[in-house]
């Protein structure tokens, strides 16, 4: 077997295990609703329980997604989430990273449960769908 087919059969595996685990996951969820956030995965309420977990020493995430749920579906722009965070530049960006390194750990991919770009001007904004808003919401009063 040649190198390219090997890695090709490997990937196929990877997205199998992937889809194990997203229906093991909604199987134990009741209604097993899901939002899918296009390139940063599918999420269920699962998905996130596990995440906060792993991140909710992280002040910087933790500003991020608190920010971005009380304010769903509108959009939350760098310099809010600074505010409310309390961190520099820096130290939030690098809880940024941290969050892709632990959704990778965790999910083999670095996804977010919101959706974020960065606009013309070059200011990052951030959304989370209503739905996953409730659940972030719902994890943070557990």
């Amino acid at each position: 077997m040649d190198r390219e087919a090997a890695l090709r059969r490997i990937s196929a595996l990877e997205q199998i295990i992937q889809d194990l685990r997203n229906d093991i996951m909604a199987g134990d969820e009741p209604g097993a609703e899901s939002v899918d956030l296009g390139r940063q995965g599918t999420w269920r309420f699962g998905r996130l329980q596990e995440l906060h977990a792993h991140v909710e020493h992280l002040t910087g995430v933790m500003a991020l997604f608190d920010l971005c749920a009380e304010r769903s579906p509108e959009t939350v722009t760098f310099g809010e989430v600074l505010e409310r965070s309390g961190l520099t530049e820096k130290q939030q960006g690098g809880d940024h990273s941290r969050l892709s390194w632990v959704a990778k750990r965790l999910f083999g991919e670095k996804l977010w449960p919101l959706e974020c770009w960065q606009a013309a001007d070059g200011v990052m904004h951030y959304r989370m769908p209503t739905m996953i808003a409730r659940w972030w919401q719902a994890i943070r009063r557990q």
